[in-house]
């Protein structure tokens, strides 16, 4: 793209279409796999609350995940004949998670039409992003910056990976790039035009995810930087035109910002039908299935869950005092500003980032690390763009010129500064997708290379030789985009040790597993720890589950279990789900003791006997089904344990590992392995 052929008019006149198919290639890419991979874990409930919002205006149905994408996502379903179940009544809860079970599993629907129909919005919308990314790069740096920016973007991993699924992450990618570029553009010249789409583009990011809130201080960054510079700001309206100096611009600037901000204030109300009930029935008061005073952290907290080994299930200290959100949703519900569902969805959203259980490279903790956002990106961005990025950011602040070339970066710097300075400091660390707003400005950062590639003509080679060794990397791991991780981590085969949930195993290879136990399984037990919201019966795959009582309650437990077929989730792996975590150990094995003994007890009870404890007190049949669940736990950790110390014979996709285990091994871990432990360990 370096020399005199960018010049040319042939190829100006075929760069619109070219730039077109790209960015359509990019969507079939990453809508097209569609049949490759399950639900995961938070797309039923997206499909599904997207539906309820279009057919029944009820937005009681998860309103804490963003009411854009979940619209648009669910609007092909509009034009199919599909079976939605009878909304809860008025004065009712209602259960997205069982509401979308229904939906997608039992109403007679074909859950995987839905789903590819569903993912090919989210695909466009990612298109959309692409294109933003080529133009955005291409008037910063040129053609040849443009067209770097667009393959990063085109055969980004994590681009491909959410650009394919029904949930809000490239939503908000797309929405603080839009919204960003839309108020730097009004902040150098105020038009009426300008201001109405950068009102529209932060309602349209308000609406895609509530970190939409980071915008206000990136926004107020790029004000302060356009304000430092003395060059006067045009404003027109209509056939009035003027040019404002010095500190008279601040009016201006902050007549146009208030009047973007009532334009996306009432796009939020557009999204919820102007009414401020959550509930279609608004005579009654809508019911959420969090009630509205934990969410605003006004009762006593709840109690925290033991372990197996009677330890605190979340050790640290957590703030649970109301803050400045709770106040501002306290004071909003009390004069109607924003509709009920908005709000409800801001104090969940900050209620439950404040602690979130997290796996990290061996530890737990419900408050996150200051080093899993870095070290995500570091891993799972391929190297050829880490490389691309990283001569950007060089070619953007060295030589001559760069005072200028800041500058027109500032949106593209306030966005990485804030973005990442606010993820480092989250306590919510379940998943890389959450930085995928920081991507988009990335590339467009790594295209400022074309000033080095203009110059130098093995500089622009070795450029183009690492796009092509990304796009390489990028489609050798398709389909399994979501578990790309780069050859620092090992690849995606050793991912689990560090990352697990969203950043690898989201519940998206069930189809795989179905394939890989019609081909392997012969006659065998198969077992199954499955981490998601699919449902394996429905694809044919008849298992034991065992260990995943949170993904498959109601069940009883213990689960039998025996030599045979272990598939197990990664993230059920590490057990970031069970009541063991970390490794086996003396008080894990004397709990499992004392439990296994109590089990085998009951075996001699007379019937219509009442289980008893170790004094002979009887047990309620709350707290036998507690020691029960307990003893599966515990079982399951031991497996495990015993497990992690050898290599799965076999994998679906990337985030189910098998286990054949003989009877010999089958005993050795759930007899042998703990006792030996236990004792070396004293």
């Amino acid at each position: 793209m370096t020399g005199s052929f960018v010049r040319l008019p042939v190829w100006r006149s075929i760069q619109p279409y070219l730039v077109a198919l790209a960015c359509a290639f990019h969507a079939w890419m990453a809508a097209s796999i569609s049949d490759e991979l399950g639900p995961t874990y938070d797309e039923p409930a997206h499909l599904t609350a997207g539906y309820a919002y279009w057919r029944h205006g009820d937005f009681r149905f998860q309103p804490e995940n963003g009411n854009l994408p979940q619209r648009l996502a669910a609007l092909p379903l509009l034009t199919q004949n599909v079976q939605f179940p009878a909304p809860p009544p008025a004065d009712a809860v209602a259960d997205v998670s069982a509401a979308a079970s229904q939906f997608l599993f039992k109403s007679g629907n074909d859950p995987e039409s839905l789903l590819a129909a569903s993912r090919w919005m989210i695909a466009l919308l990612s298109a959309l992003l692409c294109a933003l990314v080529y133009a955005w790069s291409r008037s910063l740096w040129g053609d040849a910056g443009g067209w770097l920016a667009l393959g990063l973007a085109v055969f980004s991993p994590t681009l491909l990976a959410h650009g394919g699924l029904v949930t809000s992450d490239t939503a908000a990618a797309t929405g603080f790039a839009a919204a960003l570029l839309a108020w730097w553009r009004v902040c150098h010249r105020v038009t009426v035009g300008r201001v109405v789409l950068a009102g529209l583009a932060a309602g349209a990011l308000a609406l895609a995810k509530y970190s939409a809130a980071l915008f206000a201080p990136m926004a107020l960054l790029l004000l302060l930087v356009r304000l430092a510079r003395k060059t006067p700001l045009p404003v027109a309206c209509g056939r009035w035109r003027h040019r404002w100096a010095g500190i008279s611009r601040v009016g201006p600037l902050t007549a146009a910002g208030v009047v973007a901000a009532v334009i996306a204030i009432g796009l939020i109300w557009f999204a919820y039908g102007f009414r401020y009930s959550a509930s279609p029935h608004a005579e009654v008061p809508a019911r959420f299935l969090i009630p509205w005073d934990t969410v605003m952290m006004e009762g006593p907290p709840a109690p925290i869950p033991l372990l197996a080994d009677g330890t605190s299930a979340m050790p640290e200290t957590v703030n649970r005092e109301p803050g400045v959100v709770q106040r501002f949703v306290s004071l909003a519900r009390a004069y109607h500003l924003l509709p009920e569902a908005y709000l409800y969805g801001l104090a969940t959203v900050d209620r439950y980032s404040r602690a979130r259980l997290a796996y990290f490279a061996g530890e737990y903790r419900s408050t996150g690390w200051p080093e899993f956002f870095p070290t995500a990106f570091l891993l799972k961005t391929t190297l050829p763009a880490l490389a691309l990025m990283l001569g950007g950011l060089l070619a953007l602040g060295t030589g001559a010129g760069r005072g200028r070339r800041l500058y027109r970066a500032t949106p593209l710097i306030a966005l990485l500064v804030v973005y990442w300075t606010f993820s480092i400091l989250s306590h919510l660390n379940i998943g890389h997708r959450h930085l995928m707003p920081v991507y988009p400005a990335s590339f467009i950062v790594a295209g400022a290379m074309a000033r080095w590639m203009a110059q130098r003509r093995i500089v622009a080679s070795l450029t183009w030789l690492l796009v092509g060794v990304h796009l390489g990397a990028s489609w050798s791991i398709r389909p399994y985009y979501l578990a790309y991780f780069n050859p620092l981590a090992g690849g995606p085969e050793m991912a689990h040790r560090l990352f697990v949930d969203s950043s690898l195993d989201w519940g998206q290879d069930l189809p795989s597993l179905k394939r890989w136990l019609d081909q392997h399984a012969g006659g065998e037990a198969v077992y199954l720890s499955y981490f998601g919201t699919d449902e394996p019966q429905r694809l044919g795959i008849n298992a034991v589950r065992f260990g995943d009582t949170y993904f498959d309650a109601p069940r009883a437990v213990p689960a039998p279990v025996g030599p045979g077929i272990y598939c197990i989730s990664a993230t059920m792996l590490r057990r970031v789900y069970t009541h063991v975590r970390g490794p086996w150990s003396p008080a894990y094995e004397a709990a499992y003791q004392r439990l296994d003994a109590w089990v085998r007890s009951l075996g001699s009870l007379t019937p219509g006997g009442m289980p008893t404890d170790q004094h002979g007190n009887p047990l309620s049949r709350e707290e036998v089904r507690g020691r029960l669940l307990d003893y599966e736990h515990l079982q399951f950790g031991r497996l495990c344990h015993y497990l992690e110390q050898r290599a799965p014979d076999a994998r679906a996709g990337y985030s189910i590992l098998i286990y054949r285990l003989n009877a010999a091994e089958f005993t050795l871990a759930l007899n042998g392995l703990g006792q030996a432990l236990a004792q070396d360990t004293e």
